[in-house]
């Protein structure tokens, strides 16, 4: 059975009140006894109740993650973020995974409330605007990571500088000589996909080329996404000698479908992607892309949110972080 303060009081010989004050180190109580009834609490195996905790200081001292893809190398490592400052501050981490469903992500909300979490990290679905508006209603205290609602200046985000990778990747793939460029975009109601294909279309738009609508394609974020992407970019008389996918999981799936038409990469069509996961640099023809540190935006985040609850950060924060090109392989098909 669970050891309960009460029988840490009867063993030491003290009242329930100093025998709290003790292990919370607090009050005036002389450090031999102190030690005594931390010692017996250790030796019973004594652990604090979250809820007596929870009912005295109205706080659970939990967070909650709600992201788009649990499966996603970028979320998994921006959650790593997430729990190494939430374990260091003191706060437990529940993560919900929303599949890029608003109804979804409703769920995971309610389920989040119902824990009574003391705040809330989220990668907003985007396709509307109900998630922020149940946190809003609900006086949650929120911050968004890798995504965001830019017109939103009252609330507090850590992104990427999804329009800098873009045009990154575009200019790179110009310095190289190619002008007809492809370009993978993600979902469209994202931030992300919608920064990425900006960036994509200012590089294009500064060199005097034309953006050609026929070689934007949009597709989830994920292998066989970029791989139907790519099938409609290669499988053409007049295909791109060069293809940014907005992701480097997308861009696994452009390797996946030169593969399939007997293309060869860069020799055939030069590839980059975004995020700089670890695959990236791994694949049979390293990948070239830009390095989202996504473990820094989760920590980040954290950091924010913490100060929020703790009082220590008053003014909204938005914190956009810039990518940085890392040249690999996979470009290297000049024209």
């Amino acid at each position: 059975m669970r050891v309960t303060i009460r029988e840490v009081a009867r063993q030491a010989g003290v009242s329930i009140s100093t025998a709290s004050r003790a292990l919370n180190q607090k009050g005036d109580i002389a450090p031999a006894r102190r030690t005594s009834i931390v010692e017996i609490a250790r030796k019973l195996g004594y652990t604090p109740s979250a809820v007596a905790r929870a009912l005295v200081s109205g706080r659970t001292r939990t967070l909650g993650a709600v992201i788009t893809d649990n499966a996603s190398p970028v979320y998994a490592q921006a959650l790593r973020g997430v729990q190494d400052v939430a374990t260091q501050a003191g706060f437990g981490v529940l993560f919900c995974n929303s599949a890029d469903s608003q109804e979804q992500a409703l769920q995971c909300l309610a389920m989040l409330r119902s824990k009574q979490v003391d705040g809330v990290l989220i990668a907003p679905v985007q396709t509307d605007r109900r998630d922020v508006e149940q946190l809003e209603q609900d006086g949650v205290p929120f911050v968004f990571l890798l995504r965001h609602f830019p017109e939103y200046r009252h609330m507090d985000y850590v992104v990427t500088d999804n329009v800098a990778g873009g045009r990154l990747l575009a200019d790179h793939l110009l310095d190289l000589g190619h002008t007809r460029i492809g370009h993978i975009a993600g979902p469209p109601h994202t931030s992300t996909a919608q920064g990425r294909l900006a960036g994509y279309r200012q590089a294009l738009a500064a060199r005097g080329i034309a953006v050609a609508q026929d070689l934007i394609v949009h597709a989830p974020y994920s292998v066989a996404g970029g791989c139907e992407a790519a099938h409609r970019l290669l499988n053409r008389t007049d295909r791109p000698s060069a293809i940014f996918a907005a992701t480097d999981l997308q861009a696994v799936g452009v390797f996946r479908a030169a593969q399939q038409y007997g293309l060869r990469i860069p020799e055939d069509v030069a590839l980059a992607g975004g995020d700089d996961i670890e695959l990236a640099e791994f694949l049979r023809v390293p990948l070239t892309t830009f390095r989202q540190p996504a473990r820094e935006i989760g920590a980040l985040a954290t950091e924010i949110l913490v100060a929020k609850l703790t009082g220590n950060q008053p003014e909204a924060r938005q914190v956009v972080i810039k990518p940085e090109l890392v040249v690999r392989q996979s470009s290297g098909c000049r024209r």
